[in-house]
């Protein structure tokens, strides 16, 4: 949790301030209790920002977000198909024109 110093390891029960993060490491997880009967189960590497507003705290999880990587995509792959699909587009958009009028 961020102090004053940098930041500490905490034990349970240690009480949470306005203005504290609270960090999650990659094999850790931690349960944050938010009045008598709330609590809010932090996940490995995720960060909680306790901040202070106007009559009391707002407490926020951010979770890093997770890349997604395609398991057998070919390099060579990926330019054919967008440019197969703009060719399909231009085709289809020249298909619709017709050269009609617009009428008044």
């Amino acid at each position: 949790m961020s102090q004053a110093g940098g930041y500490a390891g905490v034990d349970a029960e240690a009480p949470v301030y306005a203005g504290a993060r609270i960090m999650t490491g990659a094999q850790a997880s931690a349960s944050l209790a938010i009045g008598a009967n709330c609590a809010l189960d932090i996940p490995a590497n995720a960060t909680v920002k306790v901040d202070p507003i106007e009559g009391g705290m707002c407490v926020s999880l951010e979770t890093p977000s997770a890349t997604i990587v395609p398991a057998s995509s070919e390099p060579g792959m990926l330019p054919v198909l967008l440019g197969g699909a703009a060719v399909g587009g231009a085709l289809i958009i020249g298909l619709q024109d017709d050269d009609d009028a617009v009428s008044q």
